[in-house]
């Protein structure tokens, strides 16, 4: 009697603990695929693709092994913009979030970003140009 009762027990916790590591381990990978940072805007933002985002705190990402991705800005888990940008490799790491723009008007035009702990620097249209090129 005793041997049922171990082998009612091991075979679904076995089962549960498979399924959490396939769980973890495909997780895992979903994030090795995205780069991540959180940028903070001062004044309101505008994209080379013509959006503007109001001042505040974004979630930047962009994915994995693209020279010229598809950049998020998310909020509040809700995405608010999407623009292509180019992911340039720098010198050395940056110890904060940088982030370089030019007036105009009101607003201030996103040319680049080089998020803490990155050594690449993410390029976005500056004096009219498309990223891109």
């Amino acid at each position: 009697m005793k041997m049922q009762w171990r082998s009612v027990f091991i075979g679904p916790l076995a089962a549960i603990l498979v399924s959490t590591c396939i769980g973890l381990a495909a997780g895992g990978s979903h994030n090795s695929t995205d780069r991540k940072a959180d940028v903070t805007f001062a004044t309101s933002t505008k994209l080379n693709n013509g959006d503007t985002l109001p001042a505040g705190t974004y979630r930047m990402e962009i994915p994995e092994n693209s020279q010229t991705p598809a950049v998020t800005f998310s909020k509040g888990g809700k995405v608010m913009a999407t623009v292509e940008a180019k992911v340039v490799t720098g010198q050395k790491k940056s110890e904060n979030t940088e982030i370089e723009s030019v007036n105009h008007g009101d607003t201030q035009a996103l040319t680049s970003i080089h998020p803490a702990g990155w050594d690449e620097e993410v390029v976005f249209a500056s004096n009219g140009q498309d990223a891109t090129q």
